[in-house]
């Protein structure tokens, strides 16, 4: 006899991990677009009302998860967010228990952005841990480090200070390889052993009062540091998402005119796919234009990875073919193709564009006179979209347009 499967709004609960009862939902995924999510009621979390509050106050950050829904479901409080990649410490098990150094620099640059857009909020972690943060789900994400949930979180208390230096502890944590987390904070550790492209960081956490300046200041340092290491990148470094067509490792062994020649097939096939611009788009027709978004978007990460430029090449106008102009071309293209399909699609593929560009912010930093303009006018595009978060986005909106004129006021001074 069939079972109907649960429901919570416009998303299906697929399996509880636990009876019912318990309140932990492994996953579901939205009944229309089919995009997997992550579900929680309170009965697997106290915290979980202030947990939602904080994800959406942060709504619009990079590497912050995506608050769905929360509400009451089953007669309980419950919480859809972005289905999570792994965490940190699964990926250091995987690694056999080892980063190297310049792993960690990146670890750490990215972290501090992390912290930094959770303080410009007055919103504080208060219990990070190796768990708190995981890598991203997509292929063009594993670069990127993003925040958990904030199950474990102490939000009743600000401290900017005790973020700061629990990211520390994390870092130090990864750099001795111990047995386990709750190993290394049961042993009292001799700090005098902490790598000396560490211990910098620990001295620049203000014993007092942490203001904006604190985190730009640990951010210089630690990129200085890591122009002393291997140039490699986190990119390819860590586990690929398995079960993909196209994986990091598979597209780092092709050849430049290789990826170009995939691009233009995918792009081509995606036109194929979606069809006359005034029909509405099938569920299937849906399904196979954001898989092809993954992946081109991935495609354009190594090439972006492959082009970089020096720092000496940072100022140059770019014509209308370099990379960072054909990508935004094409995503432009894939977001007024995305009229076709629901508000829900729309929402979406501006949201996982978005997420990108948030990534490239971080990986190919160069460019960021251009992502952040490109993030500007996502943000703009969102608040159209997402009407109940709409003042959060006209916030992310506004700051992304600062920055990216702060950028471009930058390079005239130049």
């Amino acid at each position: 006899m069939f079972t109907p499967a649960d429901t919570i709004c416009p998303f299906v609960v697929e399996q509880w991990l636990k009876p019912k009862s318990t309140g932990i939902g492994e996953e579901g995924h939205h009944i229309e677009t089919l995009e997997k999510v992550s579900i929680r009621t309170e009965m697997a979390s106290y915290n979980l009302p202030l947990e939602a509050a904080a994800l959406q106050a942060l709504s619009g950050g990079v590497g912050i998860p995506n608050l769905y829904w929360f509400g009451i479901a089953y007669g309980q409080k419950t919480m859809v967010t972005e289905l999570p990649g792994q965490s940190l410490e699964m990926v250091f098990d995987q690694c056999g228990r080892q980063f190297e150094m310049h792993i960690l620099i990146e670890f750490a640059c990215q972290m501090i952005y992390r912290l930094e857009w959770m303080h410009s909020r007055h919103i504080s972690h208060g219990n990070l841990t190796p768990s708190s943060f995981m890598v991203g789900l997509a292929q063009w994400q594993t670069p990127q480090i993003t925040v958990g949930s904030f199950e474990t979180a102490d939000l009743s208390a600000y401290s900017a200070r005790k973020d700061l230096e629990a990211v520390g502890n994390v870092l130090f944590y990864f750099a001795t390889g111990s047995a386990s987390w709750d190993q290394f904070k049961a042993c009292e550790q001799d700090f005098k052993q902490v790598p000396p492209l560490l211990d910098f960081y620990f001295n620049a956490i203000p014993s007092g009062e942490v203001n904006p300046a604190d985190y730009a200041k640990i951010r210089f340092n630690l990129h200085a540091a890591r122009q002393s290491l291997s140039k490699r990148s986190l990119l390819g470094e860590l586990k690929s998402t398995p079960n993909t067509s196209l994986s990091l490792k598979q597209l780092f062994g092709k050849t430049t005119g290789d990826l170009f020649e995939c691009l233009g097939v995918k792009m081509s096939s995606v036109g194929q796919t979606a069809g006359a611009e005034t029909s509405p788009w099938t569920q299937e027709q849906a399904t196979s234009i954001l898989e092809a978004l993954d992946e081109i978007m991935t495609i354009f990460m190594v090439l972006l990875m492959r082009d970089k430029p020096s720092p000496i090449r940072r100022r140059y106008l770019m014509g209308a073919y370099h990379l960072p102009n054909r990508l935004w071309r094409d995503l432009r293209w894939y977001l007024c193709m995305a009229s076709c399909g629901s508000i829900s699609y729309r929402r979406l593929i501006t949201l996982r564009v978005y997420k990108y560009m948030g990534v490239l912010l971080e990986v190919v930093p160069l460019y960021n006179r251009y992502w952040t303009k490109f993030l500007s006018e996502l943000a703009y595009a969102q608040m159209g979209l997402d009407l109940e978060s709409s003042s959060l986005w006209r916030q992310a909106w506004i700051y992304w347009k600062d920055c990216a004129n702060h950028l471009k006021k930058g390079d005239a001074i130049s």
